[in-house]
């Protein structure tokens, strides 16, 4: 045999080496994706698995077939399988999301809180990165960042599919940090050019002062852990110094940040033991009713409240809202609310990787859907003039909807709050 016939052989085989490599990673790919959605469907086995799936399977493997025998690069099938994880979740909701390794080690180790943030709450919306609020005093709010602003490009790069927790995560990082933006708002045809330089962001807290006709203005910026207690000390310095007080405005525009266990102990600050909202899931142990404390109550004579809420409220502040619009404890000012909240899980991979996944939705006391609706308001917030300004943070007697409530409690609307329900 020549030696030209040997070197041939030897290329032969490799290839064929090689392509059995190829197919064994695919034939890998496709199991692992298999078991994750019979996984995802339910624990039955293959054999009952509905057609749907057999055709979504079947369609998989199609997929990662030609990208390995046509795609111009070889790829990694491991990276295909993390970026089909990633819009898998995506597709379920904003809230849910896939975490690499490294990821959910960070999430699982508690470094939730970055060393310097922009101050924005954020969610992928029509497949574009969308502010939901921006926090009070924030180095967002000083570049003039707004609820329904979608970002388009940072630094230059377009801004596409993305989870919403890797949206999040580039508005976060180390202090100095400037970030160029593009940014397309709904009033404007242009994109704005804007910068925000990242810094530490200490919790918001909660301001409150006494108005005029001893009527209390409270402003809840962000909820966490001890807003419940900074609400209630709040609330009862109000009482004690400034007695007698005949009515309060609860604002919550522009508050996107917290969770629902957050929401319900500051609700039951106003509400005592009732009920301040259910959570339904698929699983019976995701489905709750929860309710408030009646030691917690601050006024145990109810008064007439008024909430200022926005398209920037969700999450633990439509808690609040919610349950107290449903108990008719207040009346809502404004805008519709977001519509964002749900429990949420982080469920552990045998790789190390996780899903964040939304397993149970929000619902008023009434069994109203929080979650993709949101709340109506009674009455419409007014829309400013050219000598008003309406922006949270600013001294609330030059708010024209601070003003519009003053007239709301001054009409009266009495509070039906006096049941145990």
């Amino acid at each position: 045999m020549n030696f030209e016939r040997k070197m041939l052989i030897r290329q032969n085989s490799r290839s064929e080496w090689l392509a059995r490599r190829r197919g064994g990673r695919v034939r890998f790919a496709v199991l692992v994706l298999c078991g994750l959605f019979w996984w995802v469907g339910g624990p039955s086995p293959p054999a009952s698995a509905s057609s749907s799936n057999y055709d979504a399977l079947r369609l998989i493997t199609e997929t990662l077939h030609e990208i390995n025998r046509k795609y111009v690069w070889q790829k990694d099938e491991g990276e295909m399988i993390q970026g089909a994880l990633r819009g898998m979740m995506h597709a379920l909701d904003p809230d849910s999301s896939f975490l690499t390794p490294q990821e959910y080690k960070e999430w699982n180790s508690g470094a939730k809180r970055p060393e310097a943030e922009a101050g924005l709450e954020l969610v992928v919306k029509d497949n574009l990165l969308t502010v939901v609020s921006v926090v009070d005093g924030s180095p967002a709010a000083r570049a003039d960042l707004k609820p329904g602003d979608h970002i388009l490009k940072i630094n230059g790069q377009l801004q596409r599919n993305l989870t919403t927790q890797e949206g999040l995560r580039k508005f976060q990082g180390a202090p100095g940090t400037a970030l160029k933006l593009h940014v397309l708002r709904n009033s404007q045809i242009k994109p704005l050019e804007l910068t925000v330089t990242l810094e530490p962001l200490p919790p918001g807290h909660i301001t409150s002062r006494m108005l005029k006709g001893s009527v209390a203005y409270v402003r809840i910026p962000v909820f966490h852990d001890d807003t419940p207690a900074e609400l209630s000390d709040a609330l009862r310095k109000l009482k004690r110094y400034h007695a007698p007080v005949v009515g309060l405005i609860l604002d919550l525009r522009n508050n996107a940040r917290g969770s629902m266990e957050q929401g319900i102990r500051s609700a039951s600050v106003l509400l005592g033991g009732k009920v301040i909202t259910s959570a339904r899931g698929r699983q019976v142990e995701n489905t709750q009713i929860y309710h408030g404390k009646d030691s917690d109550l601050v006024f145990k004579q109810p008064i007439p409240i008024v909430v200022l809420v926005d398209q920037g409220t969700a999450r633990a502040a439509e808690i609040v809202a919610g349950a107290l619009q449903n108990h008719q404890a207040a009346v809502l000012l404004g805008a519709k609310t977001f519509g964002l909240c749900g429990i949420t899980r982080t469920l552990p991979l045998k790789d190390g990787s996780a899903l964040l996944m939304t397993v149970a939705h929000c619902y008023t006391p009434n069994g109203q859907k929080i979650t993709g609706k949101g709340l109506e308001p009674e009455v419409a917030g007014v829309k400013p003039g050219p000598e008003a300004v309406q922006i949270t943070g600013q001294p609330p007697e030059m708010d024209p909807w601070v003003t519009q409530a003053l007239e709301v409690l001054k009409k009266g609307k009495p509070p039906q709050v006096a049941d145990k329900s």
